[in-house]
């Protein structure tokens, strides 16, 4: 049969809810990315803080009953020792680990698609660029999510249950500000790791460039911090700017590191422009040279 005889027709079944359409994306990267060992490990690996944690939280309300007498001294000179101790065991290596999941993920997600010419393909069917970030960022959020702040807040609960009646209500803010700073950490090292994976089209060059741009920044911002001797040096740093906002959300002690508004200015200044940078290279078309 001749093929300028055969006529194309529309789909006549039932089309993916606009709405579950990055879910597609999410689910068949999640199984190409666990299809790997190694990652699985790393994976499984990224709950040991939360097991160190759990075990000192164990330690803190029990350590009377294993040897009697060392509340008094974890009471006396060594109480400064356990201020904000919330903070530093479940705040930190959330931010950590946050980083540390993005920076193995994040450079892989985008730049096959983009290097194999891959993206036409995708935004061909009923995907629009909004879907696919979404359904790429879905990807960073569950991983992130699993490994993060839902270890965390069950790590509160299970403190809440050891503390005096009544500590959770009146420490909501432990809870919701664990929440609100992996959401926003997440989004924000998730976008610029996307749009570098995107502008650089080979992974291991895209994760290089997601490693040097914090370590780099941090280099420069503690030198500028240290010539100048004022926090301005702080701006290029976002691990100091998480920081800031992560004690505000928290409700622990605040570091001094940088005003509350210049460190959201960093985060949300950081999200949009590699937003922008991201939506600019997701296009269904390539250009050939």
């Amino acid at each position: 049969m001749s093929v300028r005889q055969r006529a194309f027709t529309v789909f006549q079944g039932t089309l993916t809810p606009v709405f579950h359409r990055p879910l597609v994306i999410a689910r068949y990267t999640l199984a190409g990315i666990f299809r790997s060992r190694l990652f699985t490990m790393f994976f499984v690996a990224c709950y040991l803080p939360a097991v160190v944690f759990l075990v000192t939280m164990y330690l803190r309300y029990n350590l009377d009953q294993i040897i009697p007498g060392s509340a008094t001294v974890v009471a006396g000179p060594w109480q400064a020792a356990f201020d904000d101790w919330l903070y530093y065991g479940i705040m930190k290596p959330l931010l950590w680990l946050s980083y540390m999941m993005i920076l193995v993920v994040g450079p892989g997600l985008v730049a096959p698609d983009v290097k194999d010419n891959a993206l036409p393909l995708y935004l061909s069917r009923p995907l629009t660029k909004v879907h696919y970030v979404l359904g790429k960022l879905l990807v960073l959020f569950v991983l992130t999510a699993a490994v993060t702040w839902l270890p965390g807040l069950l790590l509160v609960l299970i403190n809440a249950s050891y503390a005096a009646d009544g500590w959770l209500l009146d420490n909501l803010s432990v809870p919701l500000g664990l929440v609100a700073t992996g959401l926003v950490w997440t989004l924000c090292l998730s976008m610029i790791a996307l749009a570098i994976s995107a502008w650089v089209r080979w992974r291991p060059a895209a994760t290089l460039g997601f490693l040097g741009l914090v370590v780099i920044g941090s280099s420069i911002g503690n030198l500028m911090r240290g010539v100048r001797d004022d926090w301005l040096g702080s701006l290029i740093i976002l691990f100091d700017a998480i920081d800031v906002v992560a004690r505000e959300l928290f409700g622990a002690s605040p570091s001094g590191l940088m005003p509350h508004a210049a460190a959201w200015g960093v985060l949300i200044g950081a999200t949009a422009l590699s937003t922008w940078a991201l939506l600019a290279r997701i296009r269904a078309y390539e250009v050939v040279r």
